[in-house]
Order: C-alpha cells, then structure tokens, then sequence
C-alpha cells in the first residue's frame, strides 16, 4: 500500500516537474525564435526604408540593452550590423530587373539574385520566406516600381535549433537531477501516513487477540446456560451472534496481515488445477441444497508459482461469495484457464440484478450492495477485500463485471 502511493506521489511529482520545466523551455524557445524574426523583419524594414542600404547614422545598442521592457528591440542594430548582414536587393519595373546588388553576400550570384526574384515578384507584397531567406517585397502601385530585400538567416536558425536542442537535454538533466530528491522526499511525506497505518493495523491485530478471549468466553457460558435452562432463541441469538463477531474478528485479523507490505509471498511452484479443483469441491454441496447448478472447468496440470494456501483461500472467498448471493436455481461457474501471458480464474454466477455503477465498491472493506442478503447470507462486507489483497499480493488484478445486469463474473490474472 505504502510502496504503492509512493509510487502515485513520485509519480506525480515528475509529471509535474516535467511540465513546469518544458513549458518554460518552450516559452524561453518561441520567445527567442520570435525575436529573432523581429530582428529580422525590422532590419528589413530599416533596408528598405533606405533603398535598400543600411543608413549612415547607426542606432546605439546601449539603448536597447537598457531598456529592460522592451526585449523585442532591435539590439542588432549598431555599428557592425551593416558588416555582419548578410543581403542582397533587387529592384524591378513592372516585371523587369532594373537593378541587382549581390555585394553584401558570397553565396548569391545576380543569377540566383534574378532567379529568387522572379519566384517572388508575381506574389502580392509583404514579408515571406523562400529557402535560408527572410525576404521584404515592397511595391509602390504608381510608379510600377518594387524592389525585394532578401536577408540570409541560416545562422540565426541553426542558433535557434541549438537553443532547442540544448534547452532540452538541459532540462531533461535537470528533471532526472531532482527525481532523486523527490523519491527521498517523498519517503519523508509518507511518513505520517506510514505511521497512522502501523498504528491501525497493530490496534486491529490487538482488539482482535484482546477480543478472542472475551468471545469465547460468551460462547461456552452460552453453551452452558443451553445445557441447564434448554435451548431458546435468546441463546440461539446470543451464540449466532457471537459465532458472527468470531469470524469477523478473524477475518480482520486476516486482512491487517495480508496488508503488511513487509510480508513477502513465500513462492512455491504447485499444482494451481488441482488446488481450484479441490477448493471449490467443498462448495458443490451447498450448492446443491439451494438448487444451484455448480460446475468446475479446469484443464490439468495448470502450475504456479506462488502462495498455495492464500490462492486457495482466493478461490474459496470467490466461491462462497458466488453460492451466497447467486440468485434461487441459477448457475455458478468456475473456470481455470492460461493465456500466453497469464494463469486466469473467472467465477461466475446469475443473481437477481446488479448496479454496474457499484461493481468498483465490492472490494470496499464493509461494503455490502445487499443489506438485508448479507443478513441473511451471514456477509460482513470483508471477503472481497481479503480476495483483493491476495489478489494484489501476487502482483495481479481482480475485477468484478456485468453485461447484462443479471449475471456477475469475479475475472482474476495472475
């Protein structure tokens, strides 16, 4: 139990550890590819403004590094933007190159300049990529004249795919640098709860011894009183009565046990058909006498390695449970089957309805769907929950399930 809200409380410690993480490294990416588009779009802006060169006055970076609320500035902009940039320009009439300048870029010709060129100009003016090249066509509709400034942002986007891949491997380094300290964390803030459960499970194993002693006493003065007074239904009463709270104290006794998780499974290999098979025999007799049609399918020589005395208390439980509440000359069926992966145990029986909203809450410890039917049948809401923990000690799973509302199937994977 304990292991297993560790596990829940690590568990969503790290998905939320990872997203505060990688939202931010998302956010610090976007923000950085943004501004470098502002960048670029205002370089291109400032070109064109000025025919397509850099104006001799340059704009103060100190300006910009200052300005703490203004992260977009252009703080490109100084003295050695007109150097570090690398763009070409070209201007046409109508759709004829009137002009084609290549000196601020090596790796363009007036070939590729006209070739690029010719690719944009049909196109309606604005800003647009083409290739490495953020581009600005501007069009003035008098004078049929235009021109397109083209400016090579390769390595502002390698910059940018190395910011995200950095940011990643560091955030994924800081994220499993903290796990550890969560998982230890988490060891401390279980603590209490760790606490309060030892306590519960030893005032249960205690009441329980303190309370069989008090029982049994009950039961042989009761036995007693029927031997010199006769049998009457107050010491019928008085002995059910106690008989009921005998098991019940046993079965909580049982269930604190299977709880400890300090308490491995002894593993044994056995023979898991014969075990079922013999288990569920005891049960085909009262079966019967309520007019049950009971049946056992389990194919031979099916082993396990596990508990051999809890697993057949699991099948026990399951079929108890399916002869008390099977509904009047209906069917219980228990089947033993292997898949691929798993060893499975289906116990199957009709009954008068079930509420699928309420099948979760079987196992509940003290639940009981059927009040006055667990009067009757003598349930305590309990053998559910020891099943599941059996279950659970064997590292598998219980579920209880209904298709027709009419018919309830106990479906255990080992």
């Amino acid at each position: 139990m304990l292991k297993k809200l560790q596990r829940k409380f690590v568990g969503i410690a790290f998905v939320a550890l990872v997203t505060i993480v990688f939202v931010q490294l998302f956010a610090v990416n976007i923000i950085n590819i943004y501004q470098r588009d502002y960048d670029l779009r205002s370089t291109l802006l400032l070109l064109a403004e000025n025919d397509g060169h850099f104006p001799s006055t340059t704009v103060n970076i100190s300006d910009y590094v200052s300005n703490f609320w203004n992260p977009f500035g252009n703080g490109d902009l100084n003295v050695e933007t007109p150097y570090s940039t690398r763009y070409f320009v070209v201007k046409l009439h109508g759709n004829v190159v009137t002009y084609i300048s290549t000196e601020n870029i090596a790796a363009v010709t007036d070939r590729d300049a006209f070739e690029f060129a010719s690719q944009i100009y049909p196109k309606e003016p604005g800003f647009g990529v083409i290739d490495s090249y953020r581009y600005y066509y501007v069009k003035d509709s008098d004078t049929q004249k235009s021109m397109i400034i083209f400016i090579d942002f390769q390595r502002e986007l390698e910059s940018s795919i190395a910011l995200v891949s950095v940011s990643f491997f560091v955030g994924l380094g800081f994220v499993l640098l903290l796990i550890l300290p969560v998982y230890r964390f988490s060891k401390k803030a279980l603590e209490p709860v760790k606490t309060s459960m030892e306590k519960q499970k030893q005032f249960i194993t205690d009441a329980g011894h303190e309370l069989k002693t008090p029982l049994a006493i009950i039961s042989a003065d009761a036995d007693v009183l029927e031997i010199c007074e006769g049998e009457n239904e107050w010491l019928t009463s008085i002995k059910e009565q106690t008989q009921r709270l005998s098991v019940l104290v046993k079965n909580l006794v049982e269930l604190s046990k299977l709880d400890e998780t300090s308490q491995e499974v002894q593993h044994e290999l056995f023979n898991l058909s014969e075990a079922v098979l013999d288990t569920a025999a005891n049960f085909e007799t009262i079966a019967k006498a309520r007019g049950l049609d009971f049946s056992v399918n389990a194919p031979e020589n099916i082993m396990y390695k596990g508990n051999e005395a809890e697993l057949r208390q699991l099948v026990s439980l399951l079929c108890d449970n399916a002869v008390k509440y099977a509904s009047e000359n209906g069917k219980v069926i228990v089947t033993l089957y292997k898949t691929s992966k798993n060893v499975c145990l289906d116990v199957y029986n009709d009954c008068d309805s079930v509420d699928k909203e309420q099948l979760p809450r079987l196992f509940d410890r003290f639940y009981r769907a059927d009040t006055s039917r667990s009067r009757e049948t003598g349930g305590y809401g309990i053998g559910l929950s020891i099943a599941k923990a059996i279950v659970q000690r064997h590292k598998g799973r219980i579920t209880a399930e209904s298709t027709d509302s009419k018919s309830l199937v106990f479906k255990v994977v080992l």
